[in-house]
């Protein structure tokens, strides 16, 4: 299956225009969101018109350390914070980023070992520890002989928004998204982990300067 991964567009709207676009244009299976859609949570209007586009397809969201209050509970249904969701016979789990006095806090996953294992593990804030993230795919060239007890077959994230790419942890392949603010986007394939990064520019149509 094909996923869109999304993160970190803190209230920008051209990236409202241009994911819908390409949706329109290139609609996946579902859609993985790793939160921070608005700023300290605000812009309730902007994260219900991105619901309303988004939500057109199977769409799966944690929390991130800016969905506060109002903007929080608007997520709610699409949650997988501390859950497993199955689709298609992927397992969805997740964790989110909440607010404290840094930003960086997060709530304890409180998902069993079992449902971790192999899973679509989403989170806010990235995991240590990652192998050489780099902006493209990659597999290393030493064998992946470290399996670690109930770990999933990629983690997503997002939080960072300069340091972006793709790493490894073990067995485990680590996709740390570019931000919804600098117009970039990810597509995953959920059977071979192939990932491409997507820029969005083009097609936000109102903002596109058109160069006669």
């Amino acid at each position: 299956m094909k996923a869109l991964c999304i993160s970190d567009i803190h209230g920008r709207l051209a990236f409202l225009s241009a994911v819908e676009n390409y949706l329109g244009e290139n609609p996946p299976d579902l859609i993985l969101c790793c939160g921070d859609i608005t700023n300290n949570g605000r812009e309730v209007e902007l994260c219900e018109k991105f619901i309303a586009i988004v939500r057109k397809l199977p769409f799966f969201f944690v929390p991130g350390n800016n969905e506060q209050g109002e903007i929080y509970d608007l997520f709610i249904e699409f949650s997988v914070e501390g859950k497993l969701r199955e689709f298609k016979g992927e397992k969805i789990v997740g964790i989110g980023g909440i607010p404290d006095l840094y930003g960086h806090g997060i709530y304890p996953a409180k998902i069993p070992v079992k449902e971790m294992e192999n899973s679509i593990f989403l989170s806010h804030i990235p995991p240590r520890n990652i192998e050489t993230i780099k902006k493209f795919d990659w597999t290393p060239e030493k064998s992946l002989d470290l399996k670690l007890s109930g770990a999933p077959k990629i983690q997503i994230s997002g939080h960072q928004h300069n340091n972006w790419g793709v790493g490894w942890i073990g067995k485990t392949k680590i996709l740390k998204l570019p931000a919804g603010t600098d117009m970039m986007v990810a597509e995953l394939d959920t059977e071979s982990l192939a990932i491409e990064f997507i820029g969005l520019r083009k097609y936000d149509r109102i903002n596109l300067e058109v160069i006669s």
